[in-house]
């Protein structure tokens, strides 16, 4: 039986590169999925070294368990939102580290997991309006799309997801939502598809919906503000000299 793969680490050679991890140096993994980034860091900082590895799915928390077990004596993994990290770096009595990662995003696994409501694929068309990274979060896509009124929507699609046509999908998404509530992926993707004109789907490289579906998953998740809240907590945590990567596209 063919294993699959939970994520695929990007940009790793680069990223280990300008975190530069030494023999016992402490690291911060704040997006720790699989584990991918952070063995490689483990590797480095060898024996004497310690990475806290933070995730907020449980679901990467039980997978990179699985993953860096060999590593267990220098893992420490924590299933939180990073914007805690002041927090847990207290409670751990960690009062520096010398390098800290982020990979924002959503994972391989997240996307091919179909219930967990990320996916275009056709697999995931039947899933709920999901979304959610933390599925203990109680806030989902459904809540947006059934019930933020249209100029919030409009916003939205433009400024997260840069969406051209994103005043006419929130027309769409509410003149829909008034018969009945959209409830799966499949259905909003019909919404997106009647509001978008034929050129401009088949003209894409990548899937016309994904704009849409990328500002809802932001939007969920709270991926700005909360990287916004947190850098500076980075900052505050980094031992002079320390190291910080953010890799986002």
């Amino acid at each position: 039986m063919e294993e699959k793969v939970f994520h695929i680490p990007v940009l790793p050679k680069e990223t280990i590169e300008f975190l530069s991890p030494a023999p016992g140096e402490i690291f911060v993994d704040c997006t720790l999925g699989g584990g991918g980034h952070a063995e490689k860091i483990l590797k480095r900082i060898g024996p004497s070294g310690k990475l806290v590895g933070i995730d907020c799915d449980p679901e990467a928390i039980r997978e990179s368990q699985k993953n860096l077990a060999r590593f267990k004596d220098q893992v420490i993994f924590v299933n939180d939102n990073f914007i805690n990290l002041k927090n847990i770096l207290q409670n751990l009595n960690i009062s520096g580290i010398d390098g800290i990662l982020f990979d924002l995003g959503v994972s391989w696994h997240q996307l091919e997991t179909p219930e967990r409501g990320f996916s275009l694929k056709e697999k995931g068309m039947d899933a709920s309006l999901d979304m959610r990274m933390n599925p203990a979060q109680q806030f989902k896509a459904y809540d947006i799309v059934n019930f933020y009124p249209e100029k919030k929507l409009r916003e939205l699609f433009f400024k997260l997801g840069e969406e051209p046509f994103g005043g006419k999908i929130a027309r769409e998404i509410i003149r829909a939502r008034d018969r009945k509530k959209i409830k799966t992926c499949g259905e909003l993707l019909d919404l997106i598809r009647r509001a978008t004109p034929p050129d401009y789907r088949f003209s894409r490289k990548g899937h016309w919906a994904t704009k849409t579906f990328r500002a809802l998953r932001m939007e969920v998740n709270q991926e700005l503000p909360t990287l916004e809240e947190t850098l500076p907590q980075a900052l505050e945590v980094l031992k002079p000299g320390g190291r910080l990567v953010v890799i986002s596209f």
